[in-house]
């Protein structure tokens, strides 16, 4: 069994954006727009704990996305209107 690949941070924040904009939600572009202003708020952080906090929030952001997918349902179905409120690291 390969071991898992690591994402870039580029990497990470193409697959987080397209999952939020197959997220099933009235609410994906407010969503979409949050994962980027989260982005570009943090993309000087040299402290590598701060880094490392952040990219832990964007892997388990990025999973629950994926939970919520129709993809990830087997299709989908039902009225598509969920919500998630990611916690971001900006203070």
């Amino acid at each position: 069994m390969a071991a898992p690949v690591e994402l870039t941070m580029l990497q990470l924040y193409r697959h987080i954006l397209r999952a939020a904009k197959d997220f099933p939600s009235v609410k994906k572009h407010s969503i979409v727009r949050e994962i980027k202003a989260e982005f570009r708020a943090n993309q000087r952080l040299t402290d590598e704990g701060r880094v490392r906090h952040c990219r832990e929030l964007a892997e388990r952001g990025l999973s629950d996305l994926q939970a919520y997918t129709p993809a990830a349902r087997g299709g989908g179905g039902g009225s598509g209107e969920s919500s998630i409120h990611l916690k971001g690291a900006t203070q």
